[in-house]
């Protein structure tokens, strides 16, 4: 289906006020039924659901983690603990709620993705990899590694609509995996949570096409192509 595209956020906008805002358009989804899509990219932090806030020393951690130059930030959708930063390009699909099956929508915004590994000639798959962060089913995988991980979040029906899916996966393009896959550790760590995550478990897609342009290079190359695979679909 072809999507919407929503415009990048401003370069001040942080990911709490980004994902704020995809909230809001999760609600005008719901209501004229139009599919939307969204890429972004946030500074370097960690976002976090919900449920982790609970920890008992969420508070004392989040300090912590902004002192070191990781900033927790929290989503609405599930999961885990994730790193964020300049090589990991986000995108949102907002769709109208159209099946109970969660595995459509993953599959809804699997298909892009995909599509665009295919484009550079990588072999990827739907797979969990154990011991990776925010594991799960639809992680999109290469070679055993996990490149794209994915979450959903589902606003329920009103008296106005029959509700919206917001589902969201995490590129993972270009820069330190094994760095962020620590810190997405150290948090639950520091938080007092069980979560650790193993070290080479998820890839890039640099790595896997052993890219040999400068930084930033590949991660506007790949939100190009995105964003025509996006609007054509």
């Amino acid at each position: 289906m072809p999507y919407t595209l929503l415009p990048p956020p401003p370069a001040h906008q942080t990911p709490d006020q980004i994902l704020a805002e995809e909230q809001r358009w999760l609600q005008v989804c719901a209501r004229d039924t139009v599919a939307r899509a969204h890429l972004w990219q946030g500074p370097q932090c960690l976002i976090v659901t919900r449920k982790d806030t609970r920890l008992p020393r969420y508070q004392a951690a989040c300090e912590r983690l902004a002192r070191e130059g990781w900033p927790v930030f929290v989503r609405d959708s599930g999961g885990t603990a994730v790193p964020h930063g300049a090589g990991i390009l986000n995108l949102s699909l907002m769709l109208p709620r159209t099946s109970t099956d969660l595995g459509h929508y993953y599959r809804l915004l699997g298909a892009p993705l995909l599509g665009l590994l295919a484009q550079y000639g990588l072999a990827g798959s739907y797979d969990f990899v154990p011991g990776s962060f925010c594991d799960g089913q639809y992680n999109l995988v290469i070679g055993g590694r996990k490149v794209t991980g994915t979450a959903q979040r589902w606003l329920a029906p009103g008296q106005d609509h029959a509700g919206a899916v917001l589902a969201q996966a995490m590129v993972l393009v270009e820069g330190d995996v094994d760095e962020g896959t620590r810190m997405a550790s150290r948090f639950y760590e520091l938080a007092g949570g069980e979560l650790r995550f193993a070290p080479g478990t998820s890839t890039t897609l640099a790595q896997a096409l052993q890219w040999q342009g400068s930084d930033g290079e590949l991660v506007t190359e790949i939100s190009h192509r995105l964003q025509q695979r996006l609007a054509a679909d």
